[in-house]
């Protein structure tokens, strides 16, 4: 046999489905918890279903039922379930039919529902017309005061029958439905008298209960308070919560939480020391004094010693307190945290450090205390105390992999800057001849050797405003397949990517469309943004390329190297 409850698997479960439902199987009888077999369960090859124990809810016993009529049974299924006569099944099996009794009445009320349709012709003069022929025929006469009593009365004869029939009809009424059973006794009847209509309600309005505050339910709180043995410390022995304390805040947590704990249980019996005091200072108040002749007390017991037991636990409540050390780390571990940083000045200091980089402090620290209201110097302070702590956060991993993708974002936008600068370098050096060279690697040192040149009247920005048309590009092989653009358009857009940056597609559409160079170029300036920034990353390749080849053959663009910087033109071009 094959066997479904509670503990099988989702694995062992298909495996025996497939091994009962094989042709020619071997196993005789499939055993099913009609709660724990599921959804998915398939034995379309049973043809008898047995129910041991029949439940509650008689959907469950239907499916158990469905399981067997599946699509690919080929036999009647024949059911049959198991009711011990004088027991508790049979209470059971009259709840589940009476169940399925109201739920194919809801279900029939609703079908009637829809069948209502609008009266057409032939139905309205069906009603119209219907007892006219009795009228049409009958024969004028008189009527006297008696005829008309008498009509009256078989009119209110009439009327009491009708309203009988609606009485003995509204029993099997929904609303007055009972899963009880017709003759079940009214739970509102107590000593002979009814308090169903006392707790009518007038008006349109619902009395709801009123609402009970949610307890905790504690075991050893119920049976302290069953026993009576509950005291009034054990009102009091709650933890008390310290500020909020998050990873991003990077506190020295481990540490943190244990002097915290160790502060909160020495509190905690303090708090019990404080209740024994008054407890012991109501007692002294009612026991004897020492010196009562009348009455005959140990001293222990006597109001002098007791108030000399109290003196002494006011005196010991010190040991119930951080020490002078623990107190003084305490502050130091809260010092050296960030507590007054919030989730969302940690996320904008995370996106800082995405944007430009973990080496560019300065824009960092601007970004960060602009959008986050912060001191300058307590961003650097918070970006010293991340890179030394960051391991103390949770999923460090995670961030720290962002900065890296930051990173090389970071790192290819100046690699394709760098060669941008240099094919314009290479460009205005062969329009010009002036030996002109900005090398990538020294830019910044080229650009000062550039304002003491003869071309320092100009920027190179106003020199190539006027020289981009005639530059040129090596597509090289496979290029210039389903190649659109003309190499006019491709040397604006390396010049508008020289002049706003790389990624402004935006900028760059803006900028072709008032271009007079392309008033009547329609192709190019009914380009999207999205077109024109995948256009400008195949020219980057292209420029990388080319920058590739002419370090390869080793040409420089030095004063002593002039027939080679018009070899390298004219093979650009």
């Amino acid at each position: 046999y094959c066997r479904i409850d509670g503990s099988t698997d989702g694995e062992k479960r298909d495996t025996q489905m497939d091994i009962f439902n094989q042709p020619g199987s071997s196993k005789f009888c499939f055993l099913l918890s009609t709660r724990a077999g599921g959804l998915g369960i398939n034995l379309n090859t049973a043809d008898i279903v047995i129910i041991y124990d029949s439940d509650w809810n008689p959907q469950v016993d239907l499916q158990a039922m469905d399981r067997a009529h599946r699509i690919g049974q080929t036999k009647p299924v024949q059911v049959f379930r198991f009711i011990t006569e004088g027991t508790i099944e049979e209470k059971i099996m009259e709840k589940a039919d009476r169940k399925l009794f109201l739920d194919a009445a809801v279900i029939q009320q609703g079908r009637l529902a829809e069948q209502f349709k609008s009266v057409d012709k032939k139905d309205l003069m069906t009603m119209v017309t219907f007892g006219a022929d009795q009228i049409l025929s009958s024969k004028g006469g008189t009527y006297t005061d008696e005829d008309i009593d008498a009509l009256i009365a078989k009119g209110e004869e009439k009327t009491s029958a009708i309203q009988a029939k609606l009485m003995t009809d509204a029993k099997h009424n929904l609303a007055n439905f009972s899963l009880l059973g017709d003759d079940a006794p009214d739970t509102f009847m107590f000593d002979g008298k009814n308090y169903r209509e006392e707790s009518k309600s007038t008006g349109n309005l619902i009395n709801l209960p009123q609402r009970e505050r949610k307890r905790n339910y504690d075991v050893n709180d119920y049976f302290k308070e069953q026993f009576g043995t509950a005291t009034s410390s054990d009102a009091v022995k709650k933890k008390r919560k310290g500020p909020a304390i998050y990873d991003f805040q990077l506190f020295d947590l481990p540490r943190l939480t244990a002097l915290n704990e160790k502060d909160t249980d020495l509190s905690l019996k303090k708090q019990e020391q404080l209740n024994l005091i008054r407890e012991l200072r109501l007692k002294a108040k009612n026991s004897p004094s020492i010196h009562n002749a009348r009455a005959r007390v140990e001293y222990a017991e006597s109001m002098e010693g007791i108030s000399e037991q109290i003196d002494q636990i006011q005196n010991n409540l010190y040991r119930f307190e951080l020490s002078i050390e623990d107190q003084q780390e305490k502050e130091r571990l809260m010092a050296e945290g960030f507590q007054d940083w919030t989730r969302k000045d940690f996320k904008a200091f995370c996106s800082s450090l995405e944007a430009h980089g973990r080496f560019d402090v300065a824009s960092i620290v601007e970004e960060v205390s602009l959008e986050c209201g912060k001191d300058e110097a307590e961003v650097k302070r918070y970006f010293v105390a991340f890179w030394i702590n960051y391991r103390r956060i949770a999923d460090w991993q995670k961030i720290l992999d962002r900065i890296e993708k930051g990173e090389q974002k970071i790192n290819r936008l100046r690699q394709i800057r760098d060669a941008l600068k240099e094919k314009v370098a290479r460009h205005l050096d062969r329009v010009h001849g002036f030996g002109l060279h900005i090398d990538a690697k020294e830019t910044d040192k080229k650009q000062e050797d550039l304002k003491q040149s003869e071309l320092a009247r100009s920027t190179t920005l106003e020199l190539l405003e006027h020289s981009w048309p005639t530059m040129h590009f090596n597509y090289g092989l496979g290029w210039n397949k389903g190649r659109a653009y003309t190499e006019e358009e491709d040397a604006f857009l390396l010049y508008m990517m020289y002049k706003h940056g790389y990624g402004a597609a935006e900028r760059i559409r803006l900028e072709i469309r008032r271009a007079l160079h392309f008033r009547f170029d329609w192709y190019f300036k009914s380009r999207t943004a999205q077109e024109i920034q995948k256009r400008c990353d195949m020219l980057v390749k292209v420029v990388e390329k080319e920058n590739e080849a002419l370090t390869t053959r080793g040409t420089n663009y030095d004063g002593q190297h002039g027939n080679a910087l018009l070899e390298a033109s004219s093979f650009v071009n």
